[in-house]
């Protein structure tokens, strides 16, 4: 498998033989992923649902965005938490049709305001993930933003 270049990327991904629909994905950077679409009889899962793993990685690219936005910036970042919400359509494809991500910063010598900037240039700009996404998906950021200089 050849190696993941900035501007292409690629994968490998193998079905897991037997009674499940199971799958183990190997990046072109040589991560393994598992992915799962069932719980098995016990409940368990060998890994996320190949949409959770998206919706994962689009959050997680907005979520850089913000870190190294505020870095560049001349912030101090001490903790960036991301909660988010996916909802589906009911029918196929169950593509997304609202994300909703709450962002908790904590940071000192940054403002509300270069955080707002930050993420809506990754909605309508850097973020590669939620700009595919938003063409069908309504994406709403919610942020709260706290000074960590209280930390002991």
């Amino acid at each position: 498998m050849v190696k993941s270049k900035d501007n292409h990327m690629e994968c490998e991904i193998k079905w897991n033989a037997g009674d499940g629909i199971s799958f183990t994905a190997k990046t072109g950077s040589g991560h393994l992923i598992a992915l799962d679409t069932v719980k098995d009889i016990s409940g368990v899962t060998a890994g996320p649902r190949p949409m959770e793993a998206f919706l994962v990685g689009a959050v997680a690219c907005t979520q850089y965005d913000v870190v190294a936005g505020i870095k560049q910036a001349g912030g101090v970042l001490h903790s960036c938490k991301a909660l988010a919400r996916g909802v589906r359509r009911e029918n196929s494809p169950k593509i997304f049709t609202q994300i909703s991500v709450h962002f908790y910063i904590e940071a000192d010598n940054i403002s509300h305001e270069l955080v707002e900037q930050l993420l809506d240039a990754s909605r309508e700009v850097h973020g590669s993930a939620m700009k595919m996404l938003g063409k069908s998906a309504e994406i709403l950021f919610e942020f709260e933003l706290s000074a960590g200089s209280s930390r002991s």
